[in-house]
């Protein structure tokens, strides 16, 4: 049987090409690399050991993805809160404070990207494809989380950050995690001991146990 092209790849998936270009670019960069991988034929074993995820673990990265692609409203505006909050947690200044020491158009970029703005619109008016936009709005984003894109360190800086802000948000038990960033039990255990050694995170007394995040007192 032919390989599915990454047209006919989203098309039997249920995504529409002109969903694509407003929306691919909002979804979390794993879960995008994890998509485009699969719409380019990559399996969900060479992916897994490319990221350092089970097969499973990139399957539901895969669905939740794709979920966010066929919902009519993507939660963007939710995406850049959380960003925002990462960011001014890690800083301890207002995240247009923090953008004034990206270079030009990145500070544009990211804070469209807090505000859940798309880059369909954006990109077009500084002279750049939706795939320059976003490739250097993830860079801006991977510095202002304190990372280097594409690093094992920077994905793992990324993604405690994340679960940080979803803390904030509201207590986790360790299935709610598992759920919305899919890793290994082994994984989380260690990523949620370095929140709490860390100080933003800290774990409930009641049962189900929760965990709580902490806001900075900067």
């Amino acid at each position: 049987m032919p390989k599915k092209t990454p047209g006919q790849y989203f098309l039997s998936k249920g995504v529409p090409p002109t969903k694509l270009a407003e929306h691919l670019e909002q979804l979390y960069p794993l879960e995008r690399e994890v998509l485009l991988a699969r719409a380019a034929g990559e399996t969900l074993r060479a992916i897994g050991v490319r990221l350092s995820l089970t097969p499973e673990g990139v399957r539901q990265v895969e669905i939740r993805a794709l979920k966010k692609l066929r919902e009519e409203d993507i939660t963007a505006q939710a995406q850049g809160r959380r960003f925002r909050l990462a960011v001014e947690q890690r800083l301890g200044m207002p995240l247009e404070e923090a953008v004034k020491e990206l270079p030009e158009p990145q500070p544009m970029l990211v804070l469209a990207y807090a505000k859940g703005e798309p880059l369909a619109d954006l990109a077009p008016t500084l002279g750049l494809s939706i795939t320059e936009a976003t490739a250097l709005r993830d860079r801006a984003v991977s510095h202002l989380l304190g990372q280097e894109r594409g690093s094992r360190a920077g994905k793992w800086a990324e993604l405690k950050a994340a679960v940080a802000a979803a803390l904030i948000e509201s207590p986790l038990t360790y299935d709610d995690l598992e759920a919305r960033f899919p890793m290994s039990r082994r994984r989380l255990m260690k990523l949620m001991q370095e929140l709490v050694n860390e100080g933003r995170a800290e774990l409930s007394d009641e049962y189900p146990f929760r965990f709580l995040g902490v806001q900075s007192a900067d």
